[in-house]
């Protein structure tokens, strides 16, 4: 992966790391490996998860599907059904996949959890959640997910380890667009891809959360800037990237990359947490990127 980056090596965070790019208009997957593969048969590529080993799974939002790559691999091992527009998913510290998907056929999102990555899925949904964004387990086996709700503002809901509901959660932070939210090795994170409310110039913004009771708070954040059409950051699925695969890692990571939209052909790497301005850029990479997701050798 690490050629593709001008400006600076990352490749000193962790060993040989991989990176695939959802080319969502394409229908296409980037692999940026030893070489630069192209992955075809999606439809509609959106979010992508690894999980411990550094296997990938890459969501079908307009397939009903989700569909698994060994780490490098340029044919599928496995295809799980869903039953929506899946838009991302993320793998719990002890196998189990987690999609959401956007949409389904009763109209409204929900969350499927498929036991270890295989089988036949248990469905979760709540009264106050419409469309959901891309989930995201913590290191303890709760899993988050960013929601637009009936209401009309962005809620967070936790489907707790062993739980049997997916309930919503108080958040301190007022989140204007929903976006992905990943664990970082330390906290869960929440986006925000219009933080300030001025969708005419979206501004993404990562939340480090810590849980107080019943609820989340910010202990810090991460804008992400850059200097392409007027500074102008939409970033739907940031990936922060460590030294081992998340969910598994233990220390903060200390990349997140992520498909600029408010760009063309823009794939950015910036410093964590700091964020500001990129330290690389990739190239070349597809015109708009939705999810990426880098997968590193188990360790």
């Amino acid at each position: 992966m690490c050629q593709y980056f001008a400006y600076i090596d990352i490749c000193g965070l962790c060993p040989d790391p991989d990176l695939d790019l959802s080319i969502y208009e394409e229908n296409e997957v980037a692999q940026y490996a030893t070489k630069l593969n192209t992955l075809t048969g999606f439809n509609s590529p959106y979010g992508e998860c690894v999980d411990a080993k550094g296997n990938t799974w890459i969501t079908n939002f307009t397939g009903a599907s989700v569909v698994e790559y060994g780490r490098g691999g340029k044919q599928p091992i496995a295809t799980l059904g869903t039953n929506g527009n899946s838009i991302g998913c993320s793998v719990s510290p002890n196998g189990d996949l987690a999609v959401a998907n956007f949409s389904s056929a009763s109209g409204i999102g929900n969350i499927e959890v498929f036991k270890l990555g295989s089988g036949k899925p248990t469905e979760y949904t709540n009264e106050q959640d419409l469309y959901l964004w891309p989930p995201g387990y913590d290191n303890k086996g709760n899993l988050f997910v960013e929601a637009a709700t009936y209401s009309g503002g962005v809620g967070v809901a936790e489907l707790p380890a062993g739980g049997s509901a997916l309930e919503p959660v108080s958040v301190k932070q007022t989140i204007y667009f929903p976006g992905g939210v990943m664990w970082d090795g330390k906290y869960i994170t929440l986006t925000d891809q219009d933080a300030g409310g001025n969708p005419s110039s979206p501004a993404t913004t990562i939340y480090q959360m810590s849980e107080q009771g019943s609820s989340l708070a910010v202990v810090g954040s991460t804008p992400l800037e850059d200097n392409c059409n007027g500074n102008q950051v939409d970033v739907v699925q940031p990936f922060i990237a460590g030294r081992k695969n998340t969910p598994v890692n233990t220390k903060q990571g200390e990349v997140v990359i992520g498909g600029n939209l408010s760009c063309e052909n823009r794939v950015d790497a910036w410093k964590y947490p700091a964020g500001g301005q990129p330290m690389a850029v990739a190239g070349p990479v597809p015109e708009y990127v939705y999810g990426q997701a880098v997968s590193v050798h188990k360790k």
